[in-house]
């Protein structure tokens, strides 16, 4: 099967909006059709175009100005990082969340520092990865809960005990739990599951917490209640 074959067609969305509009960049025809599947049955998104390269990624990019991609970084030629990168500097609004085997630290800082939205593994299941183009889309930056375990590994030991400091942020009770079992490493349908809430409200508790701490991921809301003492 040739890369033409692998490719969903394209279209040009049409003016006025809709849905939003979403480009998968994915070498790996079985995982590109497994994220094709799990948008294409969630209400909410509309796949515009799929493809497995760089170049094809790019022209697609520039030709149906998705909202948002999809995108690995291992591409047959070349990293997707170039992909980040353009979405970043597209002249519309175009967020760009990463969907990779690789996890380590230089992948995970160098993709957010491109301009990436959120970083999620391919072992997530599907409904973390529409949950996470969920949580893009009203403005958060997902990161999978095995990665932010190992980034916040990585903050030095006094940081994360450092005393609070007059006027720092106050979360709720029900804030500081939700936020303990995000540290926790749980996903948010877990959370909501522990703390017999609905995932909505968990959303909202996450989005007040963002907020209050003026971060806009986890690995940046559980440091910086870390060193204010909250968690």
């Amino acid at each position: 099967m040739n890369q033409q074959d692998m490719q969903a067609p394209a279209r040009v969305p049409e003016e006025g909006g809709g849905q939003p509009r979403v480009l998968i960049v994915e070498d790996r025809p079985n995982y590109r059709e497994r994220l094709l599947r799990a948008l294409t049955v969630e209400d909410g998104f509309d796949v515009v175009a799929t493809t497995g390269t760089l170049d094809e990624g790019l022209r697609m990019l520039r030709r149906l100005r998705p909202d948002f991609v999809l995108v690995d970084l291992g591409l047959p030629d070349g990293s997707g990082l170039e992909l980040i990168r353009a979405a970043r500097a597209a002249d519309w609004s175009c967020a760009a969340l990463v969907v990779s085997l690789f996890g380590d630290e230089d992948s995970v800082i160098t993709a957010l520092r491109a301009g990436a939205k959120g970083y999620i593994l391919k072992t997530d299941s599907s409904q973390d990865i529409v949950l996470a183009l969920r949580a893009v889309a009203e403005g958060g930056s997902p990161i999978s809960p095995q990665i932010a375990r190992y980034l916040l590994a990585l903050l030095p030991a006094e940081e994360a005990s450092r005393r609070p400091v007059p006027g720092a942020v106050r979360l709720t009770r029900r804030e500081t739990a939700v936020l303990e079992l995000v540290a926790a490493g749980y996903r948010r349908q877990e959370v909501a599951d522990r703390l017999d809430i609905s995932l909505g409200t968990v959303g909202t508790h996450i989005h007040n917490i963002y907020r209050k701490l003026e971060v806009t991921s986890n690995v940046e809301a559980i440091a910086a209640a870390s060193r204010q003492g909250l968690v």
